[in-house]
């Protein structure tokens, strides 16, 4: 049932992106003037030492632009990177595992949700929340798309749109989420817990 149908990450969808690409593009600008000017400044120092024929002013021009270009530009990617929040989702993804996608085996289900609509969904479920230890779930979506967000520290982030044709959303117990409705939407959420004895 739910699948992920779509999967985006946090990071280049924010204001921190929007700001890093805004001051990229002013550094590209910058970089290029600055490689304009050592040009300039190059031909200028090798006029005095004797006449600029044609292939020089070509190499001079190509060799000192590209070499601005290429040291400024690689470290105006590098800026950008960090400041844009990519950095830090690599860094997320390698430190912490990501969130389950499958219920592990020995569970049973006990309980299950009234369906709910985008407009009956309760207000906890829209913010961050968590289950209790030993409590597993599953995000079924029946009707429409339910974006689910996976925000605990614990986990690597996971931002995934759940439609009625994909797997189910599984919800690790403590693991902070919350869920969103895109639209009109119909969902449940069944609980799973240890398989009991006898």
């Amino acid at each position: 049932m739910a699948g992920p149908a779509s999967t985006r990450h946090e990071a280049g969808a924010g204001p921190d992106w929007a700001r890093a690409h805004a001051e990229f593009r002013r550094m590209l600008v910058v970089i290029v003037l600055v490689g304009v000017a050592m040009v300039v400044g190059a031909l200028l120092y090798l006029s005095t030492t004797g006449p600029l024929t044609t292939s020089l002013v070509v190499a001079t021009t190509i060799g000192v632009f590209l070499a601005v270009l290429i040291g400024a530009g690689l470290f105006a990617a590098a800026f950008f990177s960090s400041k844009s929040g990519y950095d830090d989702s690599v860094s997320n993804a390698a430190h912490h595992p990501a969130p389950a996608s499958v219920l592990p085996p020995g569970l049973e289900p006990y309980r299950r949700t009234d369906s709910f609509t985008e407009a009956t969904v309760p207000k906890g479920l829209l913010a961050d929340h968590t289950t209790k230890d030993g409590a597993w779930a599953l995000i079924h979506v029946a009707e429409g798309k339910l974006r689910y967000r996976v925000t605990d520290p614990r986990r690597a982030p996971l931002d995934v749109v759940l439609t009625p044709d994909g797997a189910p959303g599984v919800i690790e117990p403590t693991i902070r989420h919350h869920v969103e409705p895109i639209g009109a939407v119909r969902f449940h959420v069944e609980f799973w817990r240890a398989t009991q004895a006898g």
